[in-house]
Parts: C-alpha cells; sequence; structure tokens
C-alpha cells in the first residue's frame, strides 16, 4: 500500500506543479495586457484551456515517470499484446457496463460538482484531449499498471487488488457524482486487466466512456443533462433498459471468463524501481 499511496501523491503533485507553471504566466500575460487591473481579469475560455493545458501536461509528466521509473512496461507495442478478438469482445462487456452502471448512478441522484468544468472542457481542444486521451492514458497506466499490477505481482488475491485499485480510482475523482461510477466501471477495467495482463482493454473503454460523456456535454444543455433517464423514456423502458444492460454486462463477463486464455502469472518483481 506504501507504492499506492506514494503514486497517488506524485499523481496529484505533478498536477499542482503544472497548475503553477501554467497559471502564472497566463496570468502575468492578461494582467498586462489590461493594464494592470485586476478587475478587467477575462475568465471563462482562459481558465477552461489552463485546466485543459494542465491536464495534458501533467498527464505526460505522470506517464513519463511511471515508464521511466519502471512502475509499468508500455511502448507501442503494448497495444498489441491483446488480440482484436479479446478487445471486441470486451467491449459489450464494458458499454452494458457503463449504462447499467450510470443508470444506477442516476437513481442515486448524487451532485455533480464538476458538471460547469466538464461541460467547458467539452468544448475546448485542450480539454477535449485531456478528457479523452490523456485520462485514459494516464488512468489506466496508473491504477491498473503500476497500483493493481503492484500487488498483484506481489502476491495478493485478485479480487482484493482489483478492489483497492478500484477503490482508490473512484476515491481519487472527489466529485460525488463520478465516485461511484468509477469504482464500478474500474472493477470491470480491473478484471480485464488481471485477466489479459494488459492495460489496453480498460484505455479502450475508458476512452469510449469518456468520448461518450464528452460530446454529450459539448451537445446538450444543462438542463438536457440533468435530464434522467426515466424521466425521458418512461419508466417501463427504463426498467427494461436496466435489466437488458445487467444481463449482457453478467453475460459477457461470464463469457469472457470462460472464453478468455487463464491469467497471466503475477511474479514477484524482478526489476526493482528505479531511485526517483
Amino acid at each position: 500500500m506504501v507504492r499506492t499511496i506514494k503514486l497517488v501523491i506524485y499523481y496529484f503533485l505533478y498536477q499542482l506543479l503544472f497548475t503553477t507553471i501554467v497559471t502564472i504566466p497566463t496570468v502575468w500575460v492578461q494582467l498586462m495586457n489590461n493594464g494592470g487591473d485586476v478587475n478587467a481579469f477575462t475568465g471563462a475560455e482562459t481558465s477552461t484551456t489552463m485546466v485543459g493545458l494542465t491536464m495534458v501536461l501533467s498527464g505526460i509528466a505522470m506517464i513519463w515517470h511511471l515508464i521511466h521509473f519502471k512502475y509499468v512496461k508500455f511502448n507501442l507495442k503494448s497495444f498489441s499484446e491483446v488480440s482484436g478478438k479479446t478487445i471486441a469482445l470486451s467491449i459489450p462487456l464494458i458499454v452494458a457496463g457503463m449504462l447499467f452502471i450510470n443508470l444506477i448512478s442516476e437513481f442515486l441522484g448524487l451532485p455533480d460538482m464538476m458538471q460547469d468544468t466538464f461541460r467547458a472542457m467539452s468544448r475546448n481542444v485542450l480539454g477535449i484531449i485531456s478528457i479523452t486521451i490523456m485520462a485514459p492514458l494516464v488512468e489506466e497506466l496508473l491504477f491498473r499498471g503500476a497500483i493493481q499490477g503492484h500487488l498483484l505481482r506481489k502476491g495478493m488475491k485478485p479480487s482484493t487488488a482489483i478492489l483497492i485499485a478500484s477503490a482508490v480510482f473512484g476515491i481519487i475523482h472527489f466529485n460525488p457524482a463520478q465516485v461511484p461510477f468509477a469504482f464500478a466501471i474500474g472493477l470491470i477495467f480491473g478484471w480485464l486487466y488481471y485477466r489479459t495482463g494488459s492495460v489496453v482493454p480498460g484505455m479502450i473503454g475508458h476512452f469510449i466512456n469518456n468520448s461518450i460523456a464528452c460530446i454529450q456535454m459539448a451537445l446538450l444543455s444543462k438542463e438536457e443533462l440533468n435530464t434522467k433517464t426515466i424521466d425521458l423514456i418512461g419508466e417501463v423502458p427504463t426498467y427494461l433498459l436496466f435489466a437488458a444492460s445487467l444481463a449482457v454486462t453478467i453475460g459477457m463477463f461470464l463469457y469472457l471468463k470462460k472464453r478468455l486464455p487463464a491469467a497471466p502469472s503475477y511474479q514477484e518483481e524482478s526489476i526493482e524501481v528505479t531511485n526517483e
């Protein structure tokens, strides 16, 4: 657990570092352009760009850190480690799971404290890149590859390793509306990582989830985003959709559990993490 805590700290430290690096010169330029008038500082678009740039740069730094210090082994060849058939079969599991979990999240009705920020980012190029590309890459390498992978190689029971990595993944989102969803979808990504030994299925699933969310936030109004499925299509269709998504999730899980090759052997790490 020490490594888990350390990596999460690095994750936030990189965000803090690049927030500072991006914010100070941006604010200085704004003030100079406005004659030093603090009240004339322009906000919305500049702030969104700053957040997007911060997330992209901190994401790149975290990926470099994980690979450079040998927390994970990842390169272009990693994308060919899992067969196209396995990835194709994983997608129905992921999409059905996303739908099922989202319906539960709607039922819980937890507040979305980040909705306005994400809506703004979904209309900004850097914001889109940070949501749809950087987040899937960084978070799967960190939570599945570096954290869950380490726990498995230390001999931890697979179910426990998946639960811990998914719980940390959920908690670091902080936003009440995201925490249970991230935890639950993390269980699916974590199981796929355990059975395949690759972060690629999770990355693809993460990309699909974030891209759909990004498109919705970009195209729909705030009122439309807050409209629940049950209010949109009615009770009976919602319950049928809930049952169908649950059935597909369970069915695909059982099918993949039977059809996928045996989980790789997770041995004690032979290469220690280099000094940081």
